[in-house]
C-alpha cells in the first residue's frame, strides 16, 4: 500500500482560459471516476510538490495498491539498446522494443535472475553463459550448489 499525492499543474495565459481548462479537466476526470480538488490558497505548495524535489507540501494523500500506483510511472520509457557485441535480454514491456546490452559496458554489470519455477531462469542464465563463452575471452566461473549445469550438459 502506498500513500500517493498526485498533482496536476495547469498554466494558462488568462484567468478565463485557466477556468475553462480546469472545468474541462474536471469533466474528463469525473468521466473516469476521479475526483480532482482545487488547491485554492495552496497554489504555491501544490506547485512545489509537483517539482522533482522529492518534497510533498500538500496534506492530501490517498492510499493505493502497488498495481494502482504503477500506472503513474514511468511517464516516459527508458530504452536499453547497445551497439556492438550486445546480448538480447528480452522486450521492453512498455515500448515493445528489444533490450540489447553488454554488461561490461554498463555502470553496474551485475545481474540476477528471478522468477517463478518454469519461467526460464536457468535457460536465460545458460544462454548468457554460452554467449559470453562464444563472443568474448572472459572466464566463466559457475557456482552451482544444485549441480544443475553439469547434469544437463552430461
Amino acid at each position: 500500500m502506498f500513500l500517493l499525492t498526485f498533482t496536476v499543474v495547469n498554466i494558462a495565459p488568462t484567468r478565463q482560459k485557466l477556468e475553462n481548462d480546469v472545468f474541462t479537466i474536471s469533466g474528463i476526470a469525473q468521466k473516469y471516476n476521479c475526483a480532482l480538488k482545487r488547491l485554492d490558497w495552496q497554489q504555491e505548495q501544490g506547485f512545489t510538490s509537483s517539482l522533482v524535489l522529492g518534497e510533498n507540501a500538500i496534506e492530501i494523500q490517498r492510499g493505493m495498491t502497488t498495481s494502482s500506483t504503477a500506472i503513474f510511472i514511468p511517464f516516459m520509457t527508458k530504452e536499453l539498446r547497445m551497439d556492438g557485441a550486445a546480448l538480447y535480454y528480452g522486450m521492453n514491456a512498455l515500448s515493445n522494443n528489444v533490450i540489447m546490452a553488454d554488461r561490461k559496458r554498463l555502470k553496474n554489470p551485475n545481474g540476477l535472475f528471478l522468477g517463478t519455477p518454469g519461467s526460464g531462469k536457468s535457460f536465460a542464465a545458460k544462454r548468457e553463459i554460452t554467449f559470453i563463452m562464444l563472443m568474448t575471452q572472459d572466464n566463466v566461473i559457475i557456482c552451482d550448489p544444485e549441480d544443475e549445469v553439469r547434469q544437463e550438459v552430461a
